[in-house]
């Protein structure tokens, strides 16, 4: 009889960041049980476990995640499927496909057994023994060369005979490495032990459900949800993917699913049953206070809550819930509109206007048949409210819902044009397009004129960056001007900002001379200094340009778009802290308000500095995000960012290479600089020297110094010493007018290239000191390699060793592996055996905790090797507690000497 195992620590639950969706959070100590088995299987003790649990509870995602960690092993995954089930060994005919080599080295009878079973012979042979012992055999030829893991999927509808061949091999092969893990929803392999998943706790399901969303939710909503989900992570993703944020964020609408559910239960419900489902159905938070008010004035008895339990279609609890999140929808959709009406009202009628206007005034409008201009004007004043529950989603929710209840034509036009707006910055592009088409039916005033077109070129322009789509930008921004010129200055700064991303000279310097006459001196620092940028270049708009960072939120509080640009702004000024402390606050502001047009904007210049601080783990996620988001509105992807971590990654990325063969601006800079990063880390310095040669025959606001940096260590490299100083003159120039460790470091380390004996020591040591008190760690580490490299040219291999050594535990652990291998090819230079990526610090230690361990060695602290694998502190302490057990240490300090004993 099967048993179940025993699990009794609860490890910390994994950090989600917003956006980023992971179905593994919340199976740390599951996870652990699967190490176990993976470890046992490589030092010869086969073992099978069975992975049970409910449809949607993560069975899967659980053994993908194991999966992934089963390094130094060979991995078979087999999914059974449900047609299959009568199949006599389909599941086994899988294995054996997967095994096609070891299959035609078996002995004769035990191959025609097999071959017969999964019917590539005529007449398959009826006798399950033989089977059985044929797959052992099978098994047994398969881990000749390196243990091997079996994962079983959908184990619930593997045939019979599968099964019992497969059982019988587990019990038979040991102390063969083998493991075998099968996920089922039912007990189906006895005598195996059981891993039974339960549903993920509430902090766990909530970090779930958090990352999913598409944008920020009330958190009586959010905890609906959770409650409702019962800790099943597919029926909470189900339900965060149910609706659009505009219905999800404050619970102000209800998502119906585009397929209705058939309520049978709900036939045979008497009259009141099924009144009192639909306004459980309406009630967005599963108040119970508030349903049984609202059921009160329906003149419904509180038994008939024994009636829908019974029925299996609420539970009447903390929250009143549905079994399924999609069955509310269901409900909702079916009913009859006027039903529906008659259900707002008298929810509204049961809301407290004083303590909750917002969904007072949201269910007045939910039951109106036409236009009334007073709850119009209510809605409008309560989107304010509205927005602090659900951001720019709820905000746009009510705008629109108050434009729609308004009977004055101008009015409703105008109040149309500011909710396609706020819509638009939510990310409901097909929301905001509609609303501007009513827009034009109506009466348009000049004001509502000239912002209907700032708003189309500014979708134009999200969606083709095009030069004509600036150019409407700035049309729009004249025509704004000609009845606000304060108005004016933010849509002027944004189609410069335009222009510069896409790096459209010609617009840029029609745009210039109508900007420095229109902004008055010193009423937009930001502004002034971009100018300055562009008219005079780069010195005479340092000093203008840090000023204008330090005073940012005085200017532009409420003008994402000029923010966006300050990120970019103090990239080109070399000042990581600025850079830092600009991207984190947007990121954060643009997730509050769920502001998903400008999302991916920020997301890009966000992962840039995860790239140059070492993080390329976070950056990867955030570049996901920001593809998935592009992705949903149909818009063009963000390749910058990708195409740089790639790069740093030791690979080409072609979508970057297209972009900047198709584009301008940043795109084109970005390109060359991340051919320039490939070139120099794989020793293609010719290649590497080609593509940045460009970056210092223009000065635009375009991150060329980045390239320069890579032009001067290629030319140096190939010999063109001529060119490299050339080059090192315009960065030399940049790093003493910004003064900030960064420039200065990669001066120095640039201008030590150059240099030779005492001297280019010194250029080293002073990189390495500044890059040091920077927070980019990129450059850092290639201070180090090109001191080591210069110190094992001049025969002092000892001294090479240290810093190459401190140079590719660097790279490793970000993950940069075109510079780890090129100080790997030094390290062999020098004598030394250069370390493998992940260490063999024990055969005890998971690739996890070999990771933790050799960062941890280096010093870093909990946060920071949190920071570096995303995960949390509290997780990383769970593992190096383990990481001491296994090593038989007592604190971090040994590690040195445990793990540097591995390392020779």
């Amino acid at each position: 009889m099967a048993h179940a195992l025993t699990l009794t620590t609860k490890p910390p639950a994994e950090v989600i960041r917003p956006g980023q969706i992971s179905t593994f959070v919340g199976r740390h100590t599951d996870s652990s049980r699967l190490d176990e088995l993976l470890h046992a299987a490589v030092t010869g003790q086969s073992a099978g476990v069975v992975v049970r649990g409910p449809r949607g509870i993560g069975k899967t995602a659980l053994l993908d995640h194991a999966a992934k960690l089963a390094t130094g092993r060979r991995v078979i995954q087999i999914k059974s499927a449900a047609a299959e089930t009568d199949l006599a060994y389909s599941t086994l005919q899988q294995l054996c496909s997967a095994l096609p080599h070891e299959l035609t080295r078996l002995e004769a009878q035990h191959r025609r057994v097999l071959e017969a079973a999964i019917g590539l012979r005529g007449t398959p042979d009826t006798d399950l023994l033989l089977v059985c012992v044929a797959v052992v055999q099978l098994l047994t030829r398969a881990v000749e060369a390196q243990p091997l893991v079996c994962f079983i999927d959908n184990a619930q509808w593997a045939d019979t005979a599968s099964t019992y061949a497969l059982a019988f091999a587990v019990r038979r092969l040991a102390p063969a490495p083998v493991a075998m893990v099968i996920a089922s929803r039912a007990s189906c392999f006895a005598e195996l032990p059981e891993l039974v998943l339960s549903g993920l706790e509430h902090a766990d399901a909530r970090s779930l459900l958090t990352s999913a969303l598409p944008g920020p939710v009330d958190e009586r909503v959010l905890n609906r949800m959770v409650t409702e989900a019962r800790g099943n992570p597919q029926l909470l993703l189900e339900s965060a993917r149910s609706g659009s944020p505009r219905e999800l964020a404050g619970g102000y609408g209800v998502p119906v699913p585009a397929r209705l559910r058939d309520v049978d239960a709900g036939a045979n419900l008497s009259a009141d049953g099924k009144l009192l489902l639909l306004l459980a159905a309406a009630e967005p938070l599963g108040d119970s206070m508030r349903l049984w008010r609202a059921a009160a004035r329906l003149g419904i008895e509180q038994d008939t809550a024994d009636e829908l339990e019974s029925a299996g279609l609420l539970s009447f609890g903390t929250f009143i819930t549905f079994p399924d999140p999609a069955l509310r929808g269901s409900v909702y959709g079916a009913a009859p509109a006027a039903e529906r009406r008659r259900i707002h009202g008298v929810l509204a009628a049961a809301t407290d206007s004083a303590t909750e206007p917002d969904r007072h005034v949201w269910h007045l409008a939910q039951a109106l048949v036409g236009p009334d201009d007073a709850i119009a004007c209510e809605l409008e004043r309560a989107a304010s409210s509205a927005s602090l529950r659900g951001g720019l989603a709820a905000e746009a929710a009510f705008l629109e819902r108050s434009a729609l209840s308004t009977a004055d034509p101008v009015l409703r036009a105008s109040r149309a044009v500011a909710a396609a707006g706020l819509n638009y910055e939510a990310g409901a592009v097909d929301a905001a397009a509609r609303l501007l088409a009513t827009t034009e039916i109506g009466r348009l005033q000049t004001a509502d004129r000239a912002r209907v077109a700032h708003l189309r070129a500014t979708m134009d322009f999200d969606s083709s960056r095009s030069h004509s789509a600036v150019t409407r930008l700035v049309a729009s921004a004249t025509a704004v001007e000609e009845f606000d010129p304060q108005l004016a200055r933010p849509v002027y700064l944004e189609a410069l900002s335009a222009a510069i991303f896409t790096g459209h000279v010609d617009v840029m310097q029609a745009v210039l001379p109508q900007l420095a006459k229109q902004i008055p001196k010193g009423s937009d620092r930001l502004l002034e200094g971009v100018v300055e940028r562009c008219k005079s270049g780069y010195a005479a708009a340092v000093e203008p340009l840090k000023l204008a960072l330090k005073t940012l939120g005085c200017d532009h509080e409420d003008e994402a778009r000029a923010r966006v640009l300050a990120c970019m702004i103090a990239a080109d000024l070399w000042d990581d802290d600025t850079w830092h402390h600009l991207t984190k606050a947007e990121l954060a502001r643009s997730r509050r308000a769920g502001a998903r047009t400008l999302l991916p904007y920020v997301l890009t210049h966000r992962a840039l500095l995860e790239i140059h601080t070492g993080q390329f783990e976070v950056a990867q996620s955030l570049v996901d995000e920001s593809r998935a988001i592009t992705d949903a509105a149909g818009r063009p992807a963000f390749p910058h960012a990708a195409g740089v971590l790639a790069a740093w990654q030791g690979r080409l990325a072609p979508e970057l290479a297209e972009a900047a063969c198709r584009g301008d601006g940043s795109v084109r800079s970005l390109a060359r600089y991340a051919q320039g990063v490939l070139g120099n880390g794989t020793g293609n310095y010719a290649d590497a020297a080609r593509a940045t040669g460009g970056a210092f025959e223009d000065d635009r606001l375009e991150l060329q110094g980045w390239s320069i940096v890579e032009f001067i260590e290629a030319a140096a490299r190939s010999g063109d010493l001529t060119a490299a100083a050339d080059a090192l003159e315009r960065l030399s120039d940049q790093a003493c007018l910004t003064g900030t460790d960064w420039a200065l470091g990669v001066e120095a380390r640039s201008r030590a290239l150059l240099r030779d004996g005492q001297e280019a020591e010194d250029l080293y040591l002073e990189a390495i000191e500044r890059l040091s008190r920077s927070r980019i760690t990129t450059h850092l580490a290639r201070a180090q390699l090109l001191y080591g490299e210069w110190l094992r040219r001049r025969g002092r291999r000892i001294d090479a060793r240290e810093k190459l050594k401190a140079a590719q535990r660097a790279f490793l652990g970000m993950g940069a592996d075109g510079f780890a291998g090129r100080a790997s090819r030094e390290l062999l230079a020098t004598g030394e055996r250069a370390r493998r990526r992940v260490p063999e610090t024990s055969s005890q230690l998971t690739p996890q905790e070999a990771r933790i361990a050799w960062l941890a060695r280096d010093g870093r602290s909990n946060p920071e090797i949190a920071a570096a694998l995303s995960i949390s502190p509290r997780t990383v302490e769970y593992h190096l507690h383990k990481v001491f057990n296994k090593l038989s240490i007592t604190s971090r300090t040994q590690l040195h000497l445990v793990l540097a004993a591995a390392e020779t």
